[in-house]
C-alpha cells in the first residue's frame, strides 16, 4: 500500500511538471507568434552598400495611414513611403523606391548580435494633394520621380508610375501628366488632344493626337498632322532655332521649316477657335549654351545647348532661360512676341516629365530608355523644339546641328533634316468651362 501511494504522488508531480513546461512553451509560442504575426517574410530584396554576412530571414510589417497590415499597398493608389517613421532591427536602414515600388536595405551597419531575424516596420502615408484646376479637382503626387527611369505600363519601363505630379514653370506651379495615364484626353476643334500639363497660370497645355481617340502606345500616323524637316540644313547653329537669323545665337528673323507646317495647320483648322486659346503661355525653344566661349551658338562653333545636359543628367526643367527663346504672339505680356499664331511644339523636358527617361544618347551609345505604352508614344518619330547643339558627331568626321526628337517607342535622340512627325501644341485658357472626365470614352470637352 505504501508503494502504491508513493507512485500516485510521483505521477501527480510528473503531471504538474509536464503541464507547467507545456504552459511555458505555449506562452513563449504565443509571444513569438504575436511578435511576428503581422510580419510577412521576404527573402528576395535589394541590398545596398556592400557586402555582409547572410542576415537570415527578414520580415516586414506595413503601416498604412497608421494601421498595421501584412499587405504592401499597391503602387499608384495615392501612397508614398514614409522614410522618417520606417525602421528595421539589427542596424538595417530601410529605403524605398517610389518609382519602382521596391524595398531596399542598407546593411552597412548590420549587427545581428541581439536578433537573428530582422524585422522592418515600413510606414506609408498619403502622398497626394488635391488641387483646383480648370479641369476640376485633381489628385497630384507631391514627390519628385526618378527621371533616369522611364514610366509606363510596359514591362520595358523601369517605373510604373501613373498620375499627375508637380514642378515649377515660368508662371508658378505646373501639374504634369506622367506614365500611361488614361484621363488626359481632350476633344477640341474637331480633333483629339492629350493634356501635357496644367501651366503655372492655370491654362491647359495639350498636344495633337488625331482625328479619333487613340490608346496609349497605339501606332498611327493619324496622331500627327504630317511630317517635316525641322530645318533644311544642319551646317550652322542657327538652324537649331524654331526661328533663326544668321550670326545670331538667339535670332528670330526666319521661320523654321517645321514652324511653317505648324502655322499652316493653325490657319486652316484652329483660327476660328482663337478665343479659347491662352495667349500668354508660350513655347520654349531653349538655345542657352553650356559655355560662354566666343561665337558659341553661331556658325559652326562647337556648341552644346543646355537641353543636352538636362537630358544627359535626367534633370528636366520648365523654366525658359531667355525671353528671346520663349515664343509668344505679339499681344502677349511676355516672351519674344514673334509668333503669328499661338501654336508650338513640345519640349524634350516635357517628354521626360511625361515618362521617357533621360540619359546618354549621343553617337553609337543610347542609354535613354523607351516608354512604349506612354501616352506620348505614337509608333512614329516626331520632333520637339529643344536644341541639342552643333558639334562633330561621335565616331564620325562630320559636323552637325541637332534638335531632339522622340522615337516611335518613346526614346529620345537627335536629328534635323529627316522628315519626322509634326505634333502641334496649344494652350487652352484657364477660364473655359470643361465637361467630361478625360477618358477615351468621355474626353474633356471645351464648352
Amino acid at each position: 500500500m505504501k508503494l502504491e501511494k508513493f507512485k500516485e504522488e510521483n505521477n501527480k508531480k510528473t503531471f504538474i511538471v509536464i503541464f507547467t513546461v507545456c504552459c511555458i512553451l505555449l506562452l513563449a509560442g504565443v509571444l513569438l507568434y504575436n511578435s511576428f504575426a503581422v510580419f510577412t517574410e521576404e527573402k528576395e530584396f535589394n541590398v545596398i552598400n556592400g557586402t555582409y554576412q547572410d542576415p537570415g530571414d527578414i520580415y516586414f510589417a506595413y503601416y498604412v495611414d497608421g494601421q498595421i497590415t501584412r499587405d504592401l499597398p499597391k503602387q499608384n493608389t495615392g501612397y508614398i513611403f514614409d522614410e522618417e517613421q520606417s525602421n528595421c532591427t539589427n542596424g538595417v536602414v530601410p529605403t524605398f523606391d517610389n518609382s519602382t515600388w521596391k524595398f531596399t536595405a542598407d546593411y552597412s551597419n548590420y549587427n545581428a548580435s541581439d536578433y537573428t531575424r530582422t524585422k522592418c516596420n515600413l510606414y506609408f502615408k498619403t502622398g497626394t494633394k488635391t488641387v483646383s484646376t480648370a479641369l476640376g479637382d485633381l489628385e497630384v503626387y507631391t514627390y519628385t520621380p526618378d527621371f533616369t527611369k522611364s514610366a509606363c505600363d510596359d514591362a520595358t519601363c523601369e517605373s510604373h508610375e501613373k498620375g499627375i505630379f508637380e514642378t515649377t514653370d515660368d508662371d508658378g506651379v505646373s501639374y504634369y501628366y506622367r506614365g500611361s495615364v488614361e484621363n488626359n484626353y481632350v476633344s477640341f476643334a474637331g480633333y483629339y488632344w492629350r493634356i501635357i500639363r496644367i501651366n503655372g497660370n492655370g491654362s491647359i497645355r495639350m498636344i495633337y493626337d488625331g482625328t479619333v481617340a487613340h490608346a496609349n502606345g497605339e501606332t498611327s500616323e493619324d496622331r500627327q498632322v504630317g511630317t517635316s524637316q525641322f530645318n533644311p540644313a544642319y551646317v550652322d547653329n542657327m538652324y537649331l532655332g524654331y526661328m533663326y537669323s544668321n550670326g545670331d545665337a538667339h535670332g528670330l528673323g526666319t521661320s523654321s521649316t517645321i514652324k511653317t507646317v505648324n502655322d499652316n495647320f493653325y490657319s486652316s483648322n484652329l483660327s476660328s477657335y482663337a478665343s479659347y486659346l491662352e495667349l500668354n503661355s508660350g513655347f520654349c525653344g531653349d538655345r542657352s549654351t553650356l559655355t560662354q566661349q566666343s561665337g558659341s551658338g553661331t556658325g559652326r562653333t562647337m556648341t552644346y545647348n543646355k537641353g543636352y545636359i538636362r537630358v544627359s543628367t535626367s534633370s528636366p526643367s520648365l523654366i525658359c532661360e531667355y525671353q528671346s527663346d520663349y515664343y509668344t504672339i505679339s499681344t502677349s505680356n511676355k516672351g519674344n512676341k514673334v509668333l503669328t499664331y499661338p501654336i508650338g511644339l513640345i519640349t524634350v523636358d516635357e517628354v521626360i516629365l511625361a515618362g521617357s527617361s533621360g540619359g546618354i544618347f549621343n553617337g553609337n551609345y543610347n542609354y535613354v530608355k523607351p516608354s512604349i505604352t506612354g501616352y506620348l508614344t505614337t509608333g512614329n518619330n516626331y520632333y520637339t523644339m529643344t536644341p541639342i547643339g552643333g558639334y562633330v558627331q561621335y565616331n564620325t568626321n562630320g559636323w552637325f546641328a541637332f534638335v531632339f526628337f522622340v522615337y516611335g517607342n518613346g526614346m529620345i535622340d537627335g536629328d534635323m533634316v529627316s522628315s519626322e512627325g509634326v505634333r502641334p501644341v496649344i494652350n487652352i485658357r484657364s477660364d473655359v468651362t470643361v465637361s467630361g472626365d478625360g477618358t477615351m470614352d468621355n474626353p474633356y470637352r471645351i464648352q
